[in-house]
């Protein structure tokens, strides 16, 4: 029972550690596509490899390639933008933030701001107005109808000071857009940082998401003025938080192994000395080796069967009842950890009936040749030692 239960306790253990973390790299990767990198990018040439500076000089016209993209039947809707860095404050504060232009008509058809405003309203045109994160919004106390000056530097490194209205405040649950950025019109921020029509980046929502390569293998070379980068490329950071998730799930794999290995072996192999007498008695009556090695093989394998099927049933329950509805939420303790690479504040369980099925399988199998040695030693005695003993 106490092999069983350790065996059943791991299984639990994994399927609800990649239930919570596969829900968050799909809600991360879904904020991600939403509100930061859409499918695809076009950069400028070298933009890539300073981005996090956010560059303006590189800006470029976005006329001539929207006009390409817009007649594309791969390409649902585009939107240009610019990135910035710049610093917001009150008058007495100061905090460093990255304003976000947008052209409001043509961004919410590639990203989803508009329906994450919480407060108030979300930009028109090329009005004298910002719509800031939750968490910037708090850090000056600010509310709808406030005004705050945003402090930018132009494309000829002279400084250039903003007092907008705030219009709106939006809770995306998206760290870097509730605790970092600022959005401001588009024409307002070209005049502002002295760029005519020049914009930092156009962003591409596809029809169908499958069809990035095909995207990019028709693109390729098309613009040479321009980087195109799809949304995984964008997010390196994301995608290794991802893979380091992914390398935990497989340490807890080798974990539940080691567990099934030592502790059915151990049992079967307790088992094997303490039946001495009854194996003797087997082997005169002309029980073969092989006979007894599938004794013990079959008392491993049913071991691991109600441990693995105990452990998957639990892991099902608890994602079903648990794991998928009850979330973790980790806004107020996530501002103090920094942008670690996750883009969501709610840890919400996904699930995956398919890592159930393969523990299901798995744990049998493995209890069935962590059997093997001790059944093997089993089958080795003597009848008459046996029965002496």
């Amino acid at each position: 029972m106490l092999t069983l239960s350790s065996l059943a306790v791991a299984i639990v253990l994994l399927i609800v550690f990649d239930s919570y973390f596969s829900g968050l790299d799909l809600t991360t990767f879904d904020k991600l596509i939403n509100y930061e990198t859409a499918h695809l990018k076009f950069y400028p040439q070298g933009y890539k490899e300073d981005i996090d500076n956010l560059p303006i000089e590189k800006a470029f016209d976005p006329a001539p390639v929207l006009a390409v993209l817009k007649a594309d039947p791969l390409v649902k809707s585009a939107a240009p933008r610019i990135s910035f860095r710049a610093t917001l404050s009150n008058g007495i504060y100061q905090l460093p933030v990255v304003g976000l232009a947008v052209e409001p008509t043509e961004d919410e058809t590639v990203f989803t701001m508009k329906q994450s405003v919480s407060q108030g309203e979300y930009l028109i045109g090329s009005e004298e107005a910002m719509v800031p994160g939750v968490e910037v919004a708090k850090d000056f106390q600010a509310g709808v109808g406030d005004t705050l000056t945003l402090l930018c530097r132009t494309k000829y490194s002279t400084f250039q000071a903003l007092d907008l209205q705030v219009k709106g405040i939006i809770r995306s649950d998206d760290y870097a857009i509730d605790v970092n950025s600022v959005l401001v019109p588009l024409g307002l921020a070209q005049r502002a940082l002295d760029l005519g029509q020049g914009v930092t980046e156009i962003d591409i929502r596809l029809q169908d998401i499958k069809q990035i390569e095909a995207f990019k293998k028709k693109y390729a070379g098309r613009f040479p003025q321009l980087e195109l980068w799809d949304w995984k490329e964008v997010a390196e950071d994301v995608i290794s938080h991802s893979e380091e998730h992914a390398m935990t799930k497989n340490i807890l794999f080798a974990c539940m192994i080691i567990i099934a290995l030592v502790g059915i072996s151990n049992t079967i192999l307790i088992a094997a000395f303490e039946r001495t007498r009854e194996i003797g008695m087997l082997s005169a009556m002309g029980m073969k080796h092989r006979q007894i090695v599938g004794l013990f093989i079959f008392e491993g394998t049913m071991i691991g069967l109600l441990g693995s099927a105990i452990g998957c049933l639990l892991g099902f329950l608890l994602m079903a009842g648990w794991t998928s509805r009850v979330g973790f939420d980790l806004s107020p303790w996530m501002k103090s950890f920094g942008n670690i690479g996750f883009r969501s504040v709610i840890f919400i369980g996904a699930w995956n009936l398919e890592l159930i099925i393969q523990t299901f399988f798995f744990g049998i199998v493995v209890s069935a040749l962590s059997s093997i040695y001790p059944a093997f030693i089993a089958s080795r005695m003597q009848p008459t030692e046996a029965l002496r003993k």
